[in-house]
C-alpha cells in the first residue's frame, strides 16, 4: 500500500512538474550564499561546496545532469542525501548510483541505489558546513531536514512551506507531521532562515508555527476543503491561514 500511495503521489507531482517545465523550460541556478546554491526545477536542489565534498540535497525528477550542472562550479565529488523518497526528489539518482536517506523511506528508493542510513542526531560535516540531521515523519516516515546551527538555516525539503503540502495516502500521516514539526519548533533559535524545496524559496522560522497551526486546524475539522482536478481524478485541498494541504 506504500508503495502504491508513493506512485499515486508521484504522478500527481509529475502532472504539476509538466506545467512548470513549460513556463521553465530550463532551471536556474541561483547563488544563495558563499559556496551555497540551488538549482531551481519544480523541486529544488540544493548543494554546498565544502573542502573535501560537495553535499547534494535531493536529486529532482532526474530532467537536470546534475554532475555536469555542478561540476560547473566545483570539481570535487559530490555527496547526495535525501530529505525524503518522493519521485520529484530521487529521480536523478541513477546518476550517483547511491545516496544517503532515513531507513524508513528506503523502500520508496530504486532498489539499485546503494543506500546509507540516516537517523536522529547524524551530522554531515564537509568543513565549512556542518549539518545536523532531524527526523520528521508526517510528510512521509522517513522525512528528514537538515539544520546548520552555526549558519542558522534550515533545508526543509517539502515539509515546511505554504503548499500544497502533500499528505495523502498511507506514507502521510498529520498526527506524526503535527509533533515532527513541535520537534522542529524547539531548535528555532538555531534558525533565521528555512529553504523549502517547492514554492517560496525561503521562509522565516514563523513558519514552522504555522505549519502546526493549519495541520491543527485540519485534525479538527476546521478548514473547508476545495476539490480540482488532477490527472483525471478529483483531489481535495485544505487551506489554512498559512498553509494548504493536499489531503483525503
Amino acid at each position: 500500500m506504500k508503495k502504491i500511495a508513493s506512485i499515486l503521489a508521484g504522478v500527481l507531482m509529475t502532472a504539476s512538474v509538466c506545467t512548470a517545465q513549460e513556463k521553465d523550460p530550463e532551471p536556474k541556478t541561483i547563488k544563495i550564499a558563499e559556496n551555497f546554491y540551488c538549482i531551481d526545477d519544480f523541486s529544488r536542489q540544493f548543494f554546498f561546496i565544502g573542502t573535501d565534498r560537495v553535499l547534494l540535497v535531493d536529486t529532482g525528477f532526474g530532467r537536470v545532469d546534475l554532475t555536469a550542472r555542478i561540476s560547473e562550479y566545483s570539481d570535487l565529488p559530490i555527496e547526495v542525501v535525501l530529505t525524503h523518497g518522493h519521485v520529484d526528489h530521487i529521480g536523478g539518482l541513477k546518476q550517483f548510483g547511491e545516496c544517503s536517506a532515513n531507513e524508513r523511506d528506503f523502500s520508496m528508493i530504486p532498489e539499485e541505489i546503494k543506500k546509507k542510513p540516516l537517523k536522529d542526531g547524524d551530522i554531515i560535516d564537509i568543513g565549512n558546513f556542518v549539518f545536523e540531521i532531524i527526523e520528521i515523519p508526517g510528510h512521509t516516515e522517513g522525512s528528514i531536514v537538515l539544520l546548520e546551527k552555526n549558519k542558522k538555516f534550515l533545508i526543509a525539503g517539502d515539509s515546511v512551506q505554504e503548499g500544497p503540502i502533500f499528505m495523502f495516502g498511507d506514507v502521510s500521516k498529520f498526527d506524526s507531521y503535527i509533533e515532527s514539526m513541535e520537534k522542529l519548533n524547539t531548535f528555532k533559535k538555531y534558525i533565521k532562515t528555512i529553504y523549502s524545496a517547492h514554492n517560496t524559496l525561503s521562509y522565516g522560522p514563523q513558519f514552522i508555527k504555522y505549519c502546526i497551526e493549519d495541520a491543527k486546524l485540519f485534525k479538527a475539522k476546521k478548514i473547508i476543503p476545495f476539490e480540482s482536478e488532477v490527472m483525471g481524478k478529483m483531489r481535495k485541498t485544505y487551506k489554512g491561514k498559512h498553509v494548504s494541504f493536499f489531503a483525503d
